[in-house]
């Protein structure tokens, strides 16, 4: 793949993780729309009217964007696989932190948050507030949290022919965006041969 070709060039040239982040996740043209320049702009449209943000906030992450998952090691299957999409926003951001923190009483009761696979969400909602995002999905059940999963539904049902599922996380600053994603390239860092085995071209 052109992507992973570039990636190792920028690793064996010493170029950090966060630069190669912001440089793939930021600046690249998102793979799956390279022919559909149309499609990327409504979904993007549908997402900022909804959400009430500049259009430029939202940005893809993800296998759509680079053409392969780097820590699943599959490139993008087109009707199987996701398209995950990061709204940065520190006021969305703090909207639904806020949300969160009432019905929580300040996150003295943790007893509200939903389970998910048996275990409370809890843990893995804060644990993504540590690292400067958030995924409604986790939150405790509240009108913010339904319309946003109506909402994303309603456009994965759309565009069900392109991607599996359409999601959404809500990222403070583009600074912990970058941190994000540049566990994507430390991921990649560490199993380069994995993905010796993928098709050279998506």
């Amino acid at each position: 793949m052109e992507v992973l070709e570039s990636l190792k060039k920028g690793l064996e040239a010493g170029v950090s993780d966060n630069e190669l982040a912001r440089k793939f996740f930021l600046s690249y043209q998102t793979l799956v729309f390279k022919d559909r320049q149309d499609i990327e702009y409504n979904i993007k449209d549908a997402i900022k009217k909804q959400l009430n943000v500049p259009f430029v906030s939202v940005q893809v992450t993800g296998s759509s964007k680079t053409g392969v998952s780097f820590f699943k090691k599959t490139k993008f299957t087109e009707g199987q696989s996701d398209l995950d999409v990061s709204i940065i926003s520190l006021d969305l951001y703090n909207r639904f932190l806020e949300e969160v923190h009432r019905i929580t009483n300040g996150f003295t009761d943790l007893s509200v948050f939903p389970e998910f696979y048996g275990k409370p969400t809890d843990k893995q909602f804060i644990n993504n507030l540590k690292k400067g995002f958030i995924n409604p999905f986790f939150m405790p059940d509240c009108e913010e949290k339904s319309k946003w999963l109506d909402f994303f539904r309603e456009l994965s049902n759309d565009y069900f022919r392109l991607f599996k599922d359409i999601n959404g996380a809500i990222y403070s600053s583009e600074y912990f965006f970058e941190c994000k994603q540049a566990e994507c390239i430390e991921e990649f860092k560490g199993n380069m041969k994995a993905y010796d085995s993928l098709p050279s071209k998506i």
